[in-house]
């Protein structure tokens, strides 16, 4: 179980040095603040990260290998916003230490869960959820924790394995193309909900690289899932997935 110390506001909301100081606005600190806004209403005041559902069983070393990868990008990506420019002063590092250091993610493992597909992880997240969180409306949840979750399926686990072990190693013109690797997201809403009942469990793909920022930029899922995310045929009414990863019409 998570056990996290109170976020620091000394270094989550610093007092401006001089006028339009840049460093108060910085987006790690940001983030800092979103997590120390806890109400009581779940078990993890004060990280970040995912339930990781484990739907593939044919290799614990590289299931294993594929969380520790995960692990090891999400803490790189902590440092995002820590830019190095010559001439300028260099940035205070302590915000992306923090935020680094309260990732934490649980690994829900079943047998009873090979094979499953989103439809079962979906009814396994749900339960996960109302077993952490108390809260009778799934929409209304304090951060992206309960909303979704990470499935690990043999797809997922070699996406991310094809990934270099090294997330600062990973460019843009890299083989695969770095924007071609993503793994599933699964949500704690059905399509039904938002006028589409064919459609099922709405989950997502989402880049390896890229997604971890969507843990504290989903306060407004209407907008992330609707606007933001692309549906690889929007007139379809079988296909409950959304895209976040690569160009539409370039790379799906």
């Amino acid at each position: 179980m998570a056990n996290f110390q109170p976020i620091d506001m000394a270094i989550a909301n610093p007092k401006p040095r001089f006028v339009k100081d840049p460093e108060t606005n910085r987006s790690s600190r940001q983030y800092l603040l979103q997590m120390a806004d806890y109400d009581g209403s779940h078990d993890y005041p004060y990280c970040w990260g995912f339930a990781i559902f484990r739907t593939a069983y044919e290799s614990d070393e590289e299931f294993t290998k594929a969380v520790e990868r995960l692990n090891n990008y999400a803490k790189h990506w902590a440092y995002h916003d820590l830019a190095r420019s010559r001439g300028r002063e260099p940035q205070d590092p302590l915000p992306n230490q923090d935020l680094s250091s309260r990732y934490y993610s649980d690994i829900i493992e079943d047998p009873g869960l090979a094979g499953a597909d989103v439809e079962e992880v979906g009814r396994r997240f749900d339960d996960w959820v109302k077993e952490h969180l108390n809260s009778t409306d799934k929409r209304d949840v304090p951060n992206a924790r309960f909303r979704f979750c990470l499935m690990l399926d043999q797809q997922s686990i070699d996406a991310i394995l094809a990934m270099p072990e090294d997330r600062e190693t990973v460019t843009a013109v890299m083989d695969p193309p770095r924007n071609q690797r993503w793994i599933k997201l699964v949500t704690g809403e059905q399509w039904a909900d938002r006028g589409w009942p064919k459609r099922g469990r709405l989950w997502c793909r989402a880049g390896i690289y890229e997604f971890w920022g969507m843990w504290f930029e989903i306060e407004d899922p209407d907008f992330i899932y609707e606007e933001s995310g692309w549906a690889e045929d929007p007139w379809s009414e079988t296909d409950g997935a959304l895209n976040f990863w690569g160009i539409p019409g370039v790379d799906w």
